[in-house]
């Protein structure tokens, strides 16, 4: 009896050292996906027409407390292989000032870039001196509140299949 004992004693000490001993992380460090060992590389994609005046903008709410009116113009919404989608927004100033980029997230890495910077006097895209990918920011952590929106209609759960699941995101989740 005092031998079962001291063994039952031994391999519970044993196990409770292990349990100690295990590393805490906030992931799963052993899945492996199926392209995260490839290194990504960005396609090159054009820069949209400027806006005429008939694109559907959604307007994407982003709190009670966040002044301006960010838009998302629907039909400028572009899905690529290379996990980033293309969009145009404006985040529309209280006073109504059109302040329009066009940009892309890459899902994989939550990043973001702004492409061009719309010059609404000469219908034209301005492109930046320096233009970076930057990270969004989590959920937790909202740097960018309006980027966060976007990055959780597109990204979250795998990007969308196709436009009637893009819009279904949109509207359920950037426009409530």
């Amino acid at each position: 009896m005092k031998v079962t004992k001291t063994v039952l004693t031994v391999l519970l000490l044993g196990v409770c050292a292990c349990a100690l001993a295990r590393r805490e992380t906030l992931y799963n460090e052993h899945y492996i996906g199926p392209d995260e060992n490839q290194p990504w590389e960005e396609q090159a994609v054009p820069m949209p027409a400027y806006p005429a005046g008939n694109e559907q903008w959604a307007d994407i709410y982003i709190s009670q407390t966040y002044h301006g009116q960010p838009k998302l113009m629907l039909n400028s919404i572009q899905i690529n292989t290379d996990h980033t989608i293309h969009y145009i927004l404006n985040q529309q100033s209280d006073q109504g000032i059109n302040n329009l980029t066009a940009e892309a997230i890459h899902c994989p890495t939550r990043r973001m870039k702004v492409f061009g910077y719309g010059d609404d006097v000469n219908k034209r895209w301005i492109q930046p001196r320096n233009s970076q990918w930057k990270v969004i920011g989590t959920s937790l952590n909202q740097l960018d509140k309006v980027r966060s929106v976007l990055y959780q209609t597109f990204c979250e759960d795998g990007l969308p299949r196709n436009q009637q699941e893009l819009i279904k995101r949109i509207t359920t989740r950037a426009m409530r």
